[in-house]
């Protein structure tokens, strides 16, 4: 969304988007503490294995749950923005047809 999107929109529909971040940033810090847990349970893990591979294996499904996890919430701001775009489409076309039924109807009683 371009900021010229952004300074069209309410502050309401604003204040909506902050509170759906907020919350995404919320959930996202809890699943960094919970990913950050499980990579200090596998560091523990690591330490008793003899083998590098074995190490190699662990760390790729920690770097693939945290890989997951930034995609999914990267989906999300995406579609997030996408929405909020056609929606205030949708708005500002809606605008512009009262605008017009306006200055129409302003115009039928100038002619009157």
């Amino acid at each position: 969304m371009t900021d010229k999107e952004f300074r069209r929109l309410s502050r309401s529909e604003l204040i909506d988007i902050i509170f759906e971040y907020q919350k995404q940033e919320a959930k996202m810090k809890s699943e960094i503490k919970e990913l950050k847990k499980k990579l200090e349970d596998r560091d523990l893990k690591i330490e008793n294995v003899g083998s590098i591979a074995e190490a190699v294996v662990s760390l790729n499904e920690v770097f693939e749950n945290a890989q997951r996890t930034a995609d999914s919430y990267l989906q999300y701001v995406y579609d997030k923005a996408r929405k909020t775009e056609d929606e205030a489409k949708a708005l500002l076309a809606e605008a512009e047809k009262k605008a017009e039924k306006i200055i129409a109807d302003a115009k039928k009683k100038a002619k009157d």
